[in-house]
């Protein structure tokens, strides 16, 4: 894969979660699993990106999966991630999507961050007349944009791309477990929330931005795009690590500004990675039984929450089929 195509997956790893769009009773804590960290493959399942931690002083017991923001109505879950999930007394995704989306106030709010606060998105957006024309070919543009800083636009397009990749958001991993959770009102932790997610992505460098934006013109860009994210997605329905850690989230030798590309990597990664990884630490020190869902990503751009927990002393491993009965089994 050429550096261009892993930038770009790395970034719609990024910019899917934004379209994605805490509650729950409490729940008795089941016996604890027993892990098998080499489980048999079930045909016509995914194998997605999987850990457990624990913590014997504590008891704890914290599962960790790597989502996809968006997927397919076939690509249904092995059955121990399913137990995992079962075995846990609460969930912690980034945010809780579907509250957020029954929250007209809180939507309201989340949306003023990726507002511009001063001219239009033709002040910011390279080639802004383009742009708007190839968005109105795809049948994605609406004159609101134009209120709305570049990240949004690059977001909007993301979420074209996915249909084009035969992808939905609606089957990604946060509804998918947000949605077994609501309705078997098990306890949904967040470990962001929307509204910290939102202002982060609002206040991302606006160089990066236009960067970004820049690439969703022109059919060649959405053929590549599409191409990504359907590499992306067939990576993580077989827990493929060799391709996660190919990605590169931008070359420092060809952006227009590496300072400020640093500065968003910093903010969508390692600053995130490290709450998470405090998030995670806290569940351990206090005896959690917790089943944790954030970006497939996370857990591989450095710090990753795996290095970032190594390092307070965890050991964090990796539960999947033997990788011959993985190439064996039928996809789904």
């Amino acid at each position: 894969m050429s550096r261009i195509k892993r930038i770009t997956a790395a970034a719609l790893c990024a910019l899917t979660a934004l379209m994605g769009g805490c509650s729950g009773a409490d729940v008795q804590p089941r016996e604890l699993l027993v892990i098998d960290y080499s489980p048999a493959a079930e045909p016509g399942k995914v194998t997605p990106p999987f850990w457990a931690v624990e913590d014997e002083n504590t008891g704890a017991q914290v599962f960790l999966l790597g989502s996809m923001h968006a997927g397919t109505a076939d690509a249904s879950y092995p059955e121990y991630v399913l137990e995992a999930y079962r075995s846990s007394t609460y969930v912690a995704p980034e945010l809780d999507t579907i509250a957020l989306s029954g929250n007209n106030a809180l939507l309201s709010k989340c949306a003023g961050y990726l507002r511009l606060s001063t001219g239009t998105a033709a002040d910011y957006i390279r080639n802004h007349d383009e742009t708007v024309e190839y968005f109105k070919q795809l049948g994605i543009y609406d004159p609101a944009l134009e209120s709305m800083v570049p990240f949004y636009w690059s977001s909007v397009f993301s979420s074209s791309v996915l249909g084009a990749a035969g992808l939905d958001s609606s089957c990604g991993t946060e509804s998918q477990f947000l949605q077994m959770a609501h309705s078997g009102h098990k306890e949904i932790r967040e470990i962001e929330g929307a509204e910290s997610q939102y202002k982060m992505m609002g206040g991302v460098p606006m160089s990066v931005q236009s960067e970004l934006v820049a690439e969703c013109t022109g059919d060649e860009n959405f053929r590549k795009q599409t191409e990504s994210t359907k590499e992306l997605f067939e990576a993580w329905r077989s827990f493929d690590e060799d391709y996660f850690q190919g990605l590169e989230v931008y070359d420092p030798e060809s952006a227009d500004d590496p300072d400020d590309w640093q500065t968003y990597y910093n903010m969508m990664y390692a600053d995130r990675q490290k709450n998470m990884a405090r998030f995670i630490e806290n569940a351990l020190q206090n005896g959690d039984r917790a089943f944790v869902f954030v970006g497939t990503m996370h857990f591989y751009a450095e710090p990753s929450i795996i290095t970032l927990l190594g390092e307070a002393g965890y050991t964090v491993r990796a539960i999947r089929p033997d990788s011959a009965e993985i190439s064996e089994a039928p996809a789904a």
